[in-house]
């Protein structure tokens, strides 16, 4: 199978919906896409590895043996010289490749995990943004953030034991098995038996230790989630002097983290406890046994030295095989815990066969829809608009009327349970949804911006943008000249959700964005809310401008920020109650005219 590892821009991300939702199945898939022969050559190191170090009981037994017969036949054994001389070479070999290859194998065995961490991460990012708004409402981001890594650091853990420690163990009983029942088959049921013994044992106690994982796992989650939204609110947090306050809510979390990692300790401990009780009492037989029958004549003192020292490497394996299932089941805890959360079904999912959507004048038809949200509540019930292309609507309506749902609707966000929204003639439904999204650019109420740079920020809108048509964008938004200002120009960083910008200059840059995205049809929610007056006179001419050639949808409070539209709907309750230019709707001298009656400096 070829490997990709190393050449991620070649990568296909799994289906959005057939991401594995199992630990085993997610490693299984992981190794399969990614792993290629990377994998297979770490576990053959493995393999060789533990075959050569295990090799070492037996060479030394041959040599004892060798050295024997020299000391019972004298100097002139030259055969026995030759012999004991040969298996001291064997020894002196395996001491010298043993941890050649178990270099070799930590070597392939990190960069291998390093690759698939990286591409594990990726699938669950890709699988993470295409969850719907209804599941991003119901997580903390700090949490989900710290589950993405926590998923993919905790799946090469798993993998890591599977495709190296096993095999190791594999080899190891196998091999001894091989030995014994070559040099002293009497004692191949005794050894047989542990392998069985050994086996229930550590199975038996694993699956009481992976729900003990899975909530220290939960608990830890619980406390990085709730101190990511702390410290990404440091200002409120400052402003009202709640510092205090904070650590009480963190500290009944850091103390479940610590209860349930005490309990998962106490767990592995004793798991570690009966395996070395298992492994000691298998010690301390083989030897007895093996020594009694050195003495008795029917083993040879070879023979008794390599019963001895394959007896030493299993205890000594099954001590160090402690260690590393505490480390593993930790990881499947973790693992599960946060695949339970990643992985659950994406809400809107593409139809088999989605064509990307091809607009080519931007004309919007809802057609009868009804929606309600999953609690029930109903917005809109067989509501009916037609947007020709090219038209500028503006939406107005008292709070709860339905007008940011509706704009949620008209970009796929939430299924509908009845009608369907057409672009071009084309059922939003049945297209994909990031070509959806290329088709509109919108300026929200509360723009977000990232912890970056102005330019990653506005160029975000087109990211092969040129340089020119950054700066044309961001003159047309009126954001050029305070940008210019500041040290590092369009590579300053605006900080954490823009905190170094005021509210207007995150306003005006994300304007910008839309201005650079040159989308065919433009939504504006409360586009103008946080400019103050001077600033939203200049920034009217440029959206004039932003909206020339375009299908537009405004919502405003301000109404004298789209009186000027062609046509503006009134929403209430979730129906439309009148529509019409400016003009017409106040000589109407229904709802409009008395919200525009209401105003006070503009405002309803």
């Amino acid at each position: 199978m070829p490997d990709d590892s190393l050449n991620r821009s070649a990568d296909t991300p799994p289906p959005d919906d057939q991401l594995p939702t199992t630990p085993f199945a997610l490693v299984w898939d992981q190794v399969r896409r990614h792993g290629g022969w990377r994998v297979g050559g770490m576990v053959a190191l493995a393999l060789l590895g533990a075959f050569v170090d295990n090799l070492q009981p037996y060479a030394l037994g041959a040599l004892v043996n060798a050295l024997a017969a020299i000391s019972v036949l004298g100097r002139d054994a030259a055969a026995s010289d030759h012999e004991a001389l040969t298996w001291f070479t064997v020894l002196c070999a395996i001491w010298v490749l043993g941890p050649v290859l178990s270099r070799i194998h930590t070597l392939a065995s990190t960069t291998t995990m390093l690759a698939l961490r990286t591409h594990i991460q990726d699938d669950l990012f890709i699988y993470v943004h295409g969850h719907a708004p209804r599941f991003f409402l119901d997580q903390m981001s700090g949490a989900l953030s710290s589950k993405v890594r926590t998923a993919a650091q905790a799946a090469t853990g798993v993998i890591d034991y599977v495709f190296s420690a096993l095999p190791r163990l594999v080899v190891l009983f196998a091999l001894s098995a091989a030995l014994v029942a070559r040099q002293a088959p009497q004692f191949l049921a005794l050894f047989g038996a542990f392998a069985l013994v050994f086996t229930v044992v550590a199975a038996a106690l694993a699956q009481g230790s992976r729900k003990y994982a899975k909530a220290n796992s939960v608990a830890g989650t619980a406390y990085t989630g709730r101190l990511v939204d702390s410290l990404n609110n440091w200002d409120l947090v400052r402003a009202f002097a709640r510092r205090a306050m904070e650590q009480s809510t963190l500290s009944p979390l850091a103390d479940l983290e610590y209860d349930t990692g005490v309990k998962l300790r106490l767990v592995l401990f004793r798991m570690r406890l009966a395996l070395h009780a298992v492994g000691v009492m298998f010690l301390i037989v083989v030897v007895w046994w093996a020594f009694r029958e050195a003495v008795a004549g029917r083993v040879s003192v070879g023979t008794f030295t390599m019963l001895m020292s394959l007896s030493l490497l299993i205890s000594a394996h099954v001590n160090t095989l402690g260690d590393s299932l505490l480390a593993f089941f930790e990881q499947l805890g973790h693992l599960t815990d946060s695949l339970e959360t990643i992985t659950q079904p994406h809400e809107i999912v593409d139809p088999p066969g989605a064509a990307p959507l091809q607009v080519s004048g931007g004309a919007v038809d809802v057609r009868d829809v009804t929606f309600h949200y999953p609690d029930g509540t109903p917005v809109f019930a067989h509501l009916s608009l037609a947007i020709a292309a090219g038209e500028k609507i503006g939406i107005v309506g008292p709070s709860g009327a339905g007008k940011s749902t509706l704009l949620r609707l008209l970009r796929r966000q939430f299924p509908i349970q009845a009608g369907g929204i057409f672009i071009d003639g084309h059922d939003i439904a049945d297209v994909t949804w990031d070509s959806l999204h290329e088709a509109f650019a919108e300026v929200p109420q509360t723009p977000s911006v990232f912890h970056r740079s102005v330019r990653d920020n506005i160029m975000y809108g087109r990211p092969n943008a040129s340089e020119a048509e950054l700066v044309s964008a961001a003159k047309l938004a009126h954001c050029h000249d305070f940008i210019t200002a500041r040290a590092g120009g369009y590579d300053a960083i605006v900080g954490e959700k823009g905190m170094k910008l005021s509210g207007g200059e995150r306003q005006r840059v994300a304007i910008a964005r839309s201005f650079l995205k040159n989308a065919p049809i433009l939504i504006l929610d409360e586009a103008t809310s946080s400019l103050d007056s001077e600033a939203e006179h200049l920034i009217q001419d440029g959206l004039l401008t932003l909206m020339e050639g375009r299908t537009v949808i405004a919502v405003a409070h301000r109404l004298s920020t789209i009186m000027h539209l062609d046509r503006i709907v009134v929403l209430e309750e979730g129906r439309i109650i009148e529509q019409g230019a400016h003009a017409e709707l106040l000589k109407l001298n229904g709802t409009y005219a008395r919200l525009w009656n209401r105003q006070a400096g503009g405002f309803m």
